[in-house]
């Protein structure tokens, strides 16, 4: 069979996602030509793998006018309406699905068998008040018969260049089909959709609110969506590839990762540390950074912190002269194994920043401070204090283990203290403060601070971590920018460590507090929920109170 692909691609990274290229080889023995369209700039370490690796010699770049049906139309012209008429069917696919899932060939066979089929594609969209049933264009084939037609060349002909994606939608998405339905052809979807009960769906997109429908139908493909879209179902879905297909989940997972974020609810099982270490031994320089702002809570946990083994050295930063004397006494017996440094600077992790010449010669850099974590809240503070404080030097050798062994770890951080667990301790991030943040610093990737329903806040700015992970807020230039507050200027860096790393494509393992059971957080939930409904009850009777009393007004 002469079978043509025109595949579409759009990254805006401006690089080729490792699923694709996996899906490209798997698709490649099932057709005679590939062009390879990318609606975004190409690397040429990129072009050269699609060329030496896949064979794929035919590329066209170009900007990302009209979205996905204007690259095919270009794609289209780019090999000429004559070729397309002279092969057996023409396939158009975009980047914004993981798989093949499942071998396509019986697909293809089935399909091409069938005569009362002309064109056909994965899923179909059923008819709304707004919208036609059509074809999902994510994947769709045409056989010869529409390739031969007047009505093929004159739709993609027509298509323009539009700059707002919901016209590609009303123009051609939503109407392709019918277009050539009404030409004389007729049409199939692998999952016909409207033999599949939809009551309960806010849009009948199955491709993204029924993912498990997909997989249970055994569809190819699964849409990019479908995961990021429903972030707590999409661990199951992962379960399911791993059980029942051969795809490789890895690459969705890398995927996800580099373009949504490091703390999707589906990438946070993997993030646990297996369990203490307490003999990892390296040959790497390791250095724990300790901020002494009081000098009480130090001595309480001063045994505790240098009780680590002998491959950690201590840099102790000090912000008055007296409590510097005092530290030089207390800590004579260690040698050179602490340095003490008087710092300008009160701030746990200014200070810190402040000392960048010595920690760039350290592999492997830890922090903590004494700094009051919960303000007028001594108990408060102290339990969380306890728990950060036991989990870096519990795990601190694994910390080093997960660091060295496991190359793209950037960060080690705690778990969440009880405190933050039973709800006893909450605020709401400075997103509009990150948001300005990350854009002055002007940073690879964008990052949407505003959007998630939380961000992964690195407790107390308590962790472990590479130096190259962090080297970004290192350099930062706008550091003048920071909150002049102790408090906002704690809340902003603690909730910009993990980003800051993943910018850089460091990931982060988590030091487990194991002592509390999950059970704690579905009965904070329910609680949670309770209290919601009691407020809402509560508003509503005072809003009828509010009607009654202005209704007997009225009266009078």
């Amino acid at each position: 069979m002469e079978r043509i692909l025109l595949y579409v691609h759009f990254n805006k990274c401006n690089h080729i996602s490792g699923h694709v290229f996996y899906q490209l080889e798997q698709l490649k023995p099932l057709f005679s030509k590939i062009l390879f369209i990318s609606n975004s700039s190409l690397s040429n370490e990129d072009k050269c793998r699609l060329r030496e690796d896949l064979g794929i010699s035919d590329l066209l770049e170009r900007d990302n006018r009209g979205f996905d049906f204007a690259a095919w139309r270009d794609g289209i012209n780019w090999l000429g309406f004559d070729t397309l008429e002279n092969s057996d069917s023409l396939t158009l696919i975009n980047d914004t699905c993981f798989g093949p899932l499942w071998d396509l060939a019986p697909i293809y066979q089935r399909f091409e068998e069938d005569s009362q089929v002309d064109f056909w594609g994965m899923t179909n969209f059923r008819k709304t008040r707004y919208f036609e049933e059509h074809l999902q264009s994510y994947f769709v084939t045409f056989k010869q018969s529409v390739l031969k037609d007047k009505a093929f060349r004159e739709f993609w002909s027509q298509v323009e260049d539009f700059t707002d994606v919901q016209d590609v939608i009303d123009h051609y998405e939503t109407k392709f089909t019918k277009r050539f339905v009404e030409a004389g052809f007729r049409y199939q979807a692998l999952l016909d959709t409207r033999q599949e009960e939809a009551g309960e769906l806010l849009h009948p997109d199955f491709s993204y609110y029924k993912p498990l429908r997909i997989l249970e139908a055994k569809l190819p493909f699964l849409k990019v969506k479908a995961l990021t879209g429903n972030p707590f179902l999409a661990r199951y879905l992962l379960e399911d590839l791993e059980t029942n297909s051969s795809y490789p989940t890895s690459l969705i997972r890398e995927h996800l990762f580099y373009h949504f974020g490091p703390d999707l609810p589906c990438l946070l099982q993997d993030k646990y540390l297996s369990q203490a270490t307490s003999n990892y031994r390296t040959n790497q320089p390791v250095l724990l950074h300790i901020h002494v702002t009081d000098l009480p809570i130090f001595q309480q946990y001063q045994n505790k912190l240098f009780s680590l083994s002998s491959q950690y050295q201590y840099l102790v930063t000090v912000t008055q002269p007296e409590m510097l004397k005092q530290l030089q006494t207390t800590l004579a017996h260690l040698g050179d194994k602490v340095q003490l440094v008087l710092s300008q600077k009160s701030h746990a992790w200014l200070a810190m920043l402040e000392q960048k010449e010595i920690l760039q010669d350290y592999a492997y850099i830890g922090h903590l401070s004494t700094h009051r974590i919960m303000e007028n809240q001594a108990v408060f503070d102290q339990a969380m204090r306890s728990d950060l404080i036991n989990l870096m030097v519990d795990y601190a050798d694994a910390s080093i283990e997960a660091l060295e062994q496991e190359s793209a770890v950037g960060l080690v951080i705690p778990d969440l203290p009880r405190l933050v667990r039973d709800g006893l301790f909450e605020s709401e991030p400075l997103r509009p403060r990150l948001a300005a943040i990350w854009q002055e610093a002007g940073l690879h990737k964008s990052f949407d601070f505003m959007t998630p329903p939380s961000l992964t806040r690195v407790y107390g700015g308590f962790v472990w971590f590479k130096y190259s992970a962090l080297a970004s807020l290192f350099q930062m230039k706008s550091l003048e920018s920071l909150p002049s507050s102790e408090q906002e200027l704690s809340d902003v860096l603690e909730h910009l460590l993990v980003y800051l790393a993943w910018d850089s494509h460091y990931d982060f393992k988590i030091m487990p507090l194991s002592s509390l059971p999950s059970l704690l957080d579905w009965q904070r939930k329910k609680a949670e929920l309770a209290e919601q409904k009691e407020k809402l009850g509560q508003k509503n009777l005072s809003q009828k109170i509010r009607n009654r009393l202005s209704n007997l007004l009225k009266k009078k």
